[in-house]
């Protein structure tokens, strides 16, 4: 970005006249001239002039191109899906959506919007939490030194009951004392470093923010909100699983039970208590309706599509995670983990060991498992970080896949293999005589094994199974009998394969699996 105290327009003509405002649209430093021409050209007008001491280089650094296609300017805003995207894929993937508006027109009101609010809020939460960690780790360290030196006064009380031949042991106490608290120390400056880093990145993303809210444009505050939500998700998720792992220790001193014996003085213990601080994003802290997670819809309304540009392959599987929906390919090893949002954002691609057809997430954890049924293997994988793991080889070419507890469930051909985590064959059962292509666990973590292409289960642990043969989308009871058709090739199944609930059921996720074209997800609002 232009920071020059030369007038941007002028120097170009080879003129060197000094600036005396900046143009944040422009993004030039201007002379007294050039301000006055831009305030009486009418295309000009508008722009949004600053003065040219202002730092800018910082704030006005937002990516302006699009993810899919980096050779196309963003200029459009599809209200349908709350994204930003190009001419290209706003003919492509946005030809349908009927809200299609110009960033100008939408950024509109941005300064006054509940969106930009949100960011605010979201911002403020987040370093709040952020310097209330910094705060709390720095007095942790400042306890292990006052617990060391109380520590030290019970072990020399104690050594002066004992006789001078226990000096030994009180010398080795002593020693690991020490230890302990480097250890403790080290850990401690450890949290220290990271919450810091932590909170310069907010503090960074909230400056920029600011800077933009006072002196950029509309369409620029809108670009960079759509630019660093992705990255407020991700604070406010490191933040959930970073927490929990944070304990307040000291250093202790744990007596022999025994005077009288001679072998040891006792040990050197550390006393933790989980983390003072909670943190809870702002969205969440909001009067909310408590969300039906034991319910069955009734109706089924279809809201909107999306487009998958893989043209070779299907969407063999989808889960939802976060407002996330993982696709599981099967045709493309470059997209065999596709991530999107759950209105249909792509958020970013993620190439596995081979084609991918079944995705389980392992419960507590960030890490899922998928099935690789080409090469007879499973792949773990970090659902946050999107870092592919371990590949373990397993007995058979599994399709479907499920976990309950430690055990990885795997669907063969007529066969359920139990294993380990660590791929071990466990148990093996006769199940049916063809490929079983999907497997759930309900809420007592009895399996069901599905011939037909996918499964899920709703809150009240009925069965919604696809039928990509006669486009159909059937509900069975708990006990397996038929209880009606909910989606046929009317309302827009065209083979369909995978499906899915969102978290509280009130989104139906249906992928149509031409194996030829552009793939769709369909979006089912429930009632």
């Amino acid at each position: 970005m232009a920071s020059s105290q030369i007038c941007g327009p002028c120097s170009r003509m080879d003129k060197l006249v000094t600036a005396v405002k900046f143009c944040t649209d422009c993004e030039d430093p201007l002379c007294t001239d050039c301000v006055h021409t831009h305030k009486a050209n009418k295309a000009l007008a508008s722009h949004h002039l600053i003065k040219k001491d202002v730092q800018t280089d910082k704030a006005f650094i937002i990516k302006s191109t699009c993810n899919d296609h980096p050779e196309m300017g963003l200029e459009f805003y599809c209200s349908n899906h709350e994204s930003l995207c190009c001419r290209t894929c706003s003919v492509n993937t946005h030809r349908t959506c009927g809200k299609m508006l110009t960033i100008d027109v939408a950024a509109r009101g941005i300064k006054t919007s509940v969106m930009l609010n949100d960011a605010k809020a979201d911002l403020k939460d987040l370093l709040k939490t952020a310097e209330q960690l910094e705060e709390e780790r720095a007095k942790n360290m400042d306890g292990i030194g006052k617990s060391e030196a109380t520590t030290l006064q019970k072990i020399a009380k104690f050594k002066r009951e004992l006789t001078l031949e226990l000096d030994r042991l009180y010398k080795e106490l002593v020693t690991n004392v020490d230890v302990a608290k480097n250890n403790l120390t080290k850990k401690a400056e450890s949290d220290l470093s990271d919450i810091e880093i932590r909170r310069k990145a907010i503090v960074d993303i909230s400056e920029q923010l600011e800077f933009l809210t006072k002196h950029g444009s509309e369409s620029q505050i809108l670009m960079l909100l759509n630019t660093i939500r992705v990255a407020i998700a991700k604070q406010e998720n490191d933040f959930q699983n970073l927490i929990p792992s944070y304990a307040c220790s000291d250093i202790t001193f744990i007596e022999s039970g025994i005077k009288s014996a001679l072998n040891s003085l006792g040990s050197v213990g550390i006393k933790s208590v989980p983390c003072s601080i909670a943190y809870t994003p702002h969205k969440h802290t909001q009067a909310q309706i408590p969300p039906e997670y034991d319910r069955m819809p009734t109706k089924f309304k279809i809201k909107n599509e999306f487009q998958v540009p893989y043209p070779d392959g299907r969407i063999s599987c989808i889960v939802t995670n976060d407002n996330r929906l993982l696709l599981c390919f099967l045709g493309d090893k470059c997209r065999a983990l596709s991530i999107w949002s759950g209105t249909g954002d792509h958020i970013q691609d993620c190439a596995l060991a081979d084609y991918a057809w079944g995705i389980a997430i392992i419960p507590g954890t960030n890490e899922a498992v998928v099935t690789l049924p080409l090469i007879k293997s499973v792949q773990f994988l970090n659902i946050t970080s999107l870092v592919p793991g371990k590949v373990v080889k397993v007995s058979d070419r599994c399709q479907g896949v499920a976990v309950i507890k430690n055990i990885i469930i795997l669907g063969g051909i007529g066969k359920v293999y139990i294993c380990s985590m660590e791929g071990s064959l466990l148990k093996t059962f006769d199940v049916g005589h063809g490929c079983l292509h999907s497997l759930k666990a309900n809420k007592t973590d009895m399996i069901y094994c599905c011939e037909a292409k996918d499964m899920v289960l709703d809150g009240k642990e009925n069965l919604y199974v696809t039928t990509w043969g006669t486009n159909k989308l059937h509900r069975l009871s708990p006990a397996g009998k038929l209880l009606d058709i909910v989606l046929k090739k009317e309302d827009g199944l065209n083979e369909p394969y995978a499906v899915a609930f969102n978290k509280n059921y009130t989104k139906l996720y249906i992928a149509n699996g031409l194996g030829t074209e552009n793939k769709e997800v369909l979006i089912f609002d429930c009632a």
